[in-house]
């Protein structure tokens, strides 16, 4: 007996085909299996209907079920179950239902999904072959490694397409470059997005067959690939179309399958009639403060763990059990007009309740073991968490309703509120705090910072972390030199090296010259480690900004340094921008004569210098002023 790797599996032909992965020799072989298929339908008489489907060759059984309804899950209906080998069989018996007026349901997650699921074969797991039984799978464990594959991760980076693999990452300019790598290399799976794939195959279209999968549903990691597919039983072969919240409705609906509530998009949950001071009470968001600008010595991060998420599981809070109509144990909170059914637990509650823990055991791991892996996995969990809230309050989910979104925000701003007490009674200085995380001022030390979590999480209930202590944080105005910005800081961490937020270094619209420029600027910055080392070393900060400068209008840069690159944008009636009609994707641009342009064999001349120094005086901005410095030296006196 020897074990393999479940890959991928498909349908093809009506055949249920499974591709597994020799770790040993990297290579694929196919393997046809038999699943049972799943079908549901309404219907008025199903006693009947059940008889007639039952009478059918291919139909392995049939019966009637009671399946409870949204959107509260109280009433319940009868749905004719039928089994089957067949998918032709059950599509065509679906289809057929709605052509007589009937009506199928639980038609999400695909048939193929629900079977592997009832079937316990999660993809991207071990399967040992060869027993008497045939094909049998091997229980997951969270510590196991991944299979170890040559694969490829292609993106666009600053006009540069980027090719990820196992020994490291390589850069291209031409896409005609990226395809002779591929073709020249022998990948088992690629990973990039709808419009790279495409301009692949426009370049070289037996790239099609020189990688075993091609994955198309965006550059990510193979791990957090791999991740997503296990969780959620989805093959490989369908995540090109599937996004985060997709991955999250299924894991919310195989949960629903079993507790037989019925998945039906047909329902929805109405939002009360509420007057506009309710709304603008009720419907606030997180906690989001506007820092005042400065530079601030002592500063400790404290975040909390999975904020959101945590509080729908804490709270039971989900669409069928927030405002249940009828309810024999509610809960009630003062800080909101909402109320919570505790009678059973919810769905949404139900589905993220493991993967809190699972992300917190891949922290523990990747702590412990320093691989990279579930550092991958971690943040693969953690983009499910984050949709688990976002999709509380969007219009076509499944499981959640806008009051159930109200409540979470709501909560949210109750425990920051309790969190910034707890430190000020303390007699620290609470100086910023956005959504889950609150910098706190006047902690002495990292040990100090460890015991203002404590105080948090014992004011709080909910458990907290210590993001970041900073040696100094800086917090710097806006554009026009107003007020500070929410999502805009950078420090100096006590365990080395610069945390940085928002500022021009870190986003992707900024050119590389001008990221380079703030890095090395900011490097000097971080030899500071006292209020009066920051004033020669701001100094030299300038100088370094004033250097770049001075290089731009010399004309000593490469161009591709300049590059910006950008989406299509536009649509509806909104034109799209002028480089759209000049060029072709990905959208490299430059700046000329004060505007956007695609780049093409132009001249160095003709670049506006004079807007990128526009921008290098903006990452100059974005530094502490002299102002801000010697005011610190006069508070530590």
């Amino acid at each position: 007996m020897s074990r393999m790797w479940l890959l991928d599996a498909s349908i093809r032909e009506d055949k249920v085909v499974l591709s597994l992965y020799d770790e040993e020799n990297h290579t694929v072989r196919e393997h046809e299996t038999e699943l049972v298929f799943h079908g549901y339908i309404v219907s008025e008489n199903p006693v009947m209907l059940a008889e007639e489907i039952s009478n059918l060759d291919g139909v392995v059984s049939t019966w009637v079920e009671k399946f409870r309804i949204p959107p509260y899950y109280v009433d319940t209906v009868d749905v004719v179950v039928f089994k089957t080998k067949s998918y032709r069989l059950l599509r065509k018996l679906l289809n057929q239902g709605v052509n007589k007026g009937l009506k199928p349901v639980n038609n999400y997650p695909h048939p193929l999904v629900e079977a592997l699921y009832r079937a316990g074969m999660r993809p991207l797991t071990r399967v040992n072959t060869g027993g008497n039984k045939g094909l049998a799978t091997v229980e997951w464990n969270p510590a196991d490694k991944d299979p170890v594959v040559d694969y490829v991760v292609l993106r666009v980076e600053h006009g540069y397409f980027v090719a990820e693999t196992p020994g490291g990452g390589n850069r291209f300019w031409r896409l005609e470059d990226v395809a002779d790598f591929i073709a020249s290399n022998k990948f088992l799976l690629a990973f990039t997005d709808e419009f790279i794939y495409t301009r692949l195959l426009e370049v070289e279209p037996r790239l099609a067959r020189k990688v075993c999968r091609w994955i198309t549903g965006g550059g990510f990691h193979p791990s957090e690939y791999f991740e997503w597919s296990r969780l959620s039983y989805t093959p490989l072969s369908m995540m090109g179309s599937i996004s985060i919240g997709k991955i999250l409705t299924t894991l919310e609906a195989l949960l629903a399958r079993d507790r037989k509530l019925l998945v039906d998009k047909t329902y929805g949950r109405r939002e009360p009639w509420r007057t506009i001071r309710e709304l603008l009470v009720y419907d606030r968001g997180g906690v989001v403060y506007q820092p005042k600008p400065g530079l601030y010595w002592g500063v400790c991060q404290v975040d909390f763990k999975s904020l959101y998420p945590s509080i729908i599981v804490k709270y039971n809070i989900s669409g069928e059990t927030v405002d249940k109509p009828s309810c024999s144990s509610r809960a009630s909170f003062h800080w909101s007009p909402h109320t919570v059914c505790m009678d059973e637990e919810g769905i949404v509650p139900g589905s993220i309740r493991r993967l809190i823990e699972l992300k917190e055991l891949y922290d523990e791991l990747w702590k412990k073991t320093g691989e990279e892996l579930y550092e991958h996995r971690k943040s693969a969990v953690k983009w499910i968490l984050v949709a688990s809230f976002g999709y509380l309050g969007y219009r076509n989910s499944l499981f959640g309703s806008v009051m159930a979104h109200e409540l979470v925000t709501s909560t949210s701003r109750e425990l920051m509120k309790r969190a910034r007490l707890v430190a000020e009674r303390k007699g620290y200085r609470v100086i910023h705090a956005i959504v889950d995380s609150v910098f706190i001022q006047g902690v002495a030390s990292p040990d100090e910072c460890i015991m203002v979590k404590d105080l948090i999480e014992d004011a709080t209930g909910f458990k907290a972390k210590v993001e970041a202590y900073y040696i100094w944080l800086y917090i710097p105005w806006d554009v026009k030199g107003l007020r500070g910005v929410a999502n805009r800081y950078y420090g100096l961490l006590s365990s080395g090296g610069l945390k940085a937020k928002g500022i021009m270094m870190v986003r992707r619209d900024t050119p590389i010259l001008v990221k380079e420029a703030q890095y090395e600027a900011l490097q000097e910055l971080s030899k500071a480690v006292k209020p009066a080392e920051m004033v020669p070393l701001l100094a030299r900060a300038h100088a370094i900004i004033d250097s770049y400068v001075e290089k731009l209008r010399k004309g000593v840069f490469n161009t591709l340094d300049l590059v910006i690159s950008r989406s299509a944008r536009g649509g509806g009636y909104v034109r799209p921008p002028s480089y759209v009609f000049e060029g072709e994707p990905p959208y490299r641009v430059v700046y000329v004569s004060g505007k956007l342009r695609f780049l093409r064999r132009m001249e160095q001349s003709m670049i506006d210098v004079n807007k990128y120094i526009e921008l290098l005086e903006g990452a100059r901005a974005e530094l502490p002023s002299k102002k801000d410095v010697e005011s610190c030296l006069v508070s530590n006196k």
